[in-house]
Protein backbone atom coordinates (compact mmCIF):
# COMPACT_ATOMS: atom_id res chain seq x y z
CA UNK A 1 0.00 0.00 0.00
CA UNK A 2 1.36 3.71 -0.90
CA UNK A 3 2.50 5.95 1.83
CA UNK A 4 -0.95 9.17 1.74
CA UNK A 5 1.89 11.56 1.39
CA UNK A 6 2.86 9.78 -1.59
CA UNK A 7 -0.45 9.78 -3.48
CA UNK A 8 -1.81 12.95 -2.15
CA UNK A 9 -0.62 15.16 -4.77
CA UNK A 10 -2.53 12.83 -7.20
CA UNK A 11 -5.74 13.17 -5.01
CA UNK A 12 -5.20 17.40 -4.85
CA UNK A 13 -4.95 17.14 -0.99
CA UNK A 14 -2.16 18.58 -0.68
CA UNK A 15 -1.70 21.20 -3.90
CA UNK A 16 0.38 25.00 -3.49
CA UNK A 17 -3.21 26.90 -3.93
CA UNK A 18 -5.78 25.34 -2.83
CA UNK A 19 -9.09 25.54 -4.29
CA UNK A 20 -12.55 24.88 -3.80
CA UNK A 21 -14.21 21.56 -4.46
CA UNK A 22 -15.98 22.44 -7.80
CA UNK A 23 -15.06 25.47 -8.76
CA UNK A 24 -12.72 24.77 -11.58
CA UNK A 25 -12.22 26.84 -14.62
CA UNK A 26 -13.18 24.12 -16.85
CA UNK A 27 -15.52 22.19 -15.12
CA UNK A 28 -16.35 18.60 -16.82
CA UNK A 29 -20.22 18.78 -16.43
CA UNK A 30 -20.70 22.56 -16.29
CA UNK A 31 -22.03 22.85 -19.78
CA UNK A 32 -25.11 19.94 -19.14
CA UNK A 33 -25.99 21.72 -15.96
CA UNK A 34 -26.52 25.57 -16.91
CA UNK A 35 -28.81 27.25 -19.60
CA UNK A 36 -31.49 24.72 -20.34
CA UNK A 37 -34.32 25.67 -22.33
CA UNK A 38 -37.76 23.73 -22.97
CA UNK A 39 -39.75 24.36 -25.89
CA UNK A 40 -43.63 23.60 -25.45
CA UNK A 41 -46.11 22.58 -28.30
CA UNK A 42 -49.99 21.91 -27.48
CA UNK A 43 -52.13 20.37 -30.04
CA UNK A 44 -55.64 18.76 -30.19
CA UNK A 45 -55.02 15.43 -32.86
CA UNK A 46 -57.64 13.03 -33.16
CA UNK A 47 -59.68 13.56 -29.91
CA UNK A 48 -56.62 13.56 -27.86
CA UNK A 49 -54.57 16.55 -26.47
CA UNK A 50 -50.83 16.02 -27.62
CA UNK A 51 -48.35 17.65 -25.43
CA UNK A 52 -44.65 18.05 -27.22
CA UNK A 53 -41.91 19.71 -25.26
CA UNK A 54 -38.63 20.23 -26.21
CA UNK A 55 -34.85 20.12 -25.02
CA UNK A 56 -33.44 19.17 -21.25
CA UNK A 57 -35.97 18.43 -18.43
CA UNK A 58 -33.70 19.22 -15.58
CA UNK A 59 -33.58 21.80 -12.66
CA UNK A 60 -33.64 24.84 -14.33
CA UNK A 61 -37.05 23.62 -16.45
CA UNK A 62 -39.15 21.24 -14.44
CA UNK A 63 -40.86 23.34 -12.96
CA UNK A 64 -42.22 24.63 -16.32
CA UNK A 65 -42.80 21.66 -17.55
CA UNK A 66 -44.92 20.56 -14.19
CA UNK A 67 -47.10 23.68 -14.83
CA UNK A 68 -47.86 22.86 -18.78
CA UNK A 69 -48.73 19.54 -17.74
CA UNK A 70 -50.86 20.51 -14.49
CA UNK A 71 -52.35 22.98 -16.90
CA UNK A 72 -53.62 20.29 -19.74
CA UNK A 73 -54.40 17.86 -16.64
CA UNK A 74 -57.01 20.58 -15.50
CA UNK A 75 -58.51 20.67 -19.18
CA UNK A 76 -59.52 17.56 -18.95
CA UNK A 77 -58.75 15.46 -22.33
CA UNK A 78 -59.78 11.66 -22.32
CA UNK A 79 -56.37 11.34 -23.35
CA UNK A 80 -53.26 12.87 -22.89
CA UNK A 81 -50.12 12.32 -25.13
CA UNK A 82 -46.68 13.52 -24.28
CA UNK A 83 -44.45 13.03 -26.68
CA UNK A 84 -40.82 12.71 -25.90
CA UNK A 85 -39.43 12.63 -29.28
CA UNK A 86 -37.22 15.77 -28.62
CA UNK A 87 -36.80 15.61 -24.80
CA UNK A 88 -32.93 15.21 -24.82
CA UNK A 89 -32.60 14.22 -20.79
CA UNK A 90 -35.21 14.45 -17.54
CA UNK A 91 -33.86 15.02 -14.59
CA UNK A 92 -35.92 13.67 -11.21
CA UNK A 93 -37.36 16.64 -10.65
CA UNK A 94 -38.97 15.85 -14.49
CA UNK A 95 -39.85 12.47 -13.32
CA UNK A 96 -41.72 13.81 -10.30
CA UNK A 97 -43.31 16.36 -12.88
CA UNK A 98 -45.01 12.87 -14.24
CA UNK A 99 -46.10 11.74 -11.51
CA UNK A 100 -48.19 14.75 -10.58
CA UNK A 101 -49.47 14.37 -13.78
CA UNK A 102 -50.84 11.09 -13.24
CA UNK A 103 -52.40 12.05 -10.16
CA UNK A 104 -53.88 15.13 -11.72
CA UNK A 105 -54.94 13.03 -14.46
CA UNK A 106 -56.75 10.51 -12.31
CA UNK A 107 -58.45 13.16 -10.83
CA UNK A 108 -59.70 14.46 -13.83
CA UNK A 109 -60.27 11.03 -16.08
CA UNK A 110 -57.50 11.51 -17.83
CA UNK A 111 -55.48 8.54 -19.61
CA UNK A 112 -52.04 9.39 -20.18
CA UNK A 113 -49.09 8.04 -22.33
CA UNK A 114 -46.25 8.54 -23.51
CA UNK A 115 -45.11 8.56 -26.88
CA UNK A 116 -41.64 8.34 -28.99
CA UNK A 117 -38.86 8.13 -26.38
CA UNK A 118 -35.14 8.70 -27.78
CA UNK A 119 -32.98 5.81 -26.33
CA UNK A 120 -31.67 8.01 -23.44
CA UNK A 121 -35.74 8.47 -22.43
CA UNK A 122 -36.20 4.89 -22.87
CA UNK A 123 -33.80 4.31 -20.58
CA UNK A 124 -34.30 6.86 -18.13
CA UNK A 125 -38.23 5.34 -18.00
CA UNK A 126 -36.33 1.52 -17.21
CA UNK A 127 -34.59 2.65 -14.93
CA UNK A 128 -36.83 4.75 -12.71
CA UNK A 129 -39.67 2.30 -13.41
CA UNK A 130 -42.09 5.05 -15.22
CA UNK A 131 -42.38 2.67 -18.09
CA UNK A 132 -44.32 0.24 -15.66
CA UNK A 133 -46.40 3.51 -14.94
CA UNK A 134 -47.38 5.30 -17.76
CA UNK A 135 -48.04 2.90 -21.16
CA UNK A 136 -45.27 3.76 -23.18
CA UNK A 137 -46.08 4.36 -27.53
CA UNK A 138 -43.05 3.74 -29.64
CA UNK A 139 -44.77 6.60 -32.01
CA UNK A 140 -47.57 9.28 -31.34
CA UNK A 141 -49.69 7.26 -34.12
CA UNK A 142 -49.37 4.04 -32.13
CA UNK A 143 -50.46 6.37 -29.17
CA UNK A 144 -53.34 7.92 -30.62
CA UNK A 145 -54.03 4.10 -32.25
CA UNK A 146 -53.61 4.66 -35.51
Amino acid sequence: MQHLVAISPVLGAYESKPRAFGNRVNARYAHSMTGSALDWNSEERAGATLLAPSGRIDESTADAFKEHLLDAMAAGPATAIIDLAKVDYMSSRGLRALTLAQRASQDSGTTIVLASPNETMREILAISRYDMVFRVADTVEEALGH
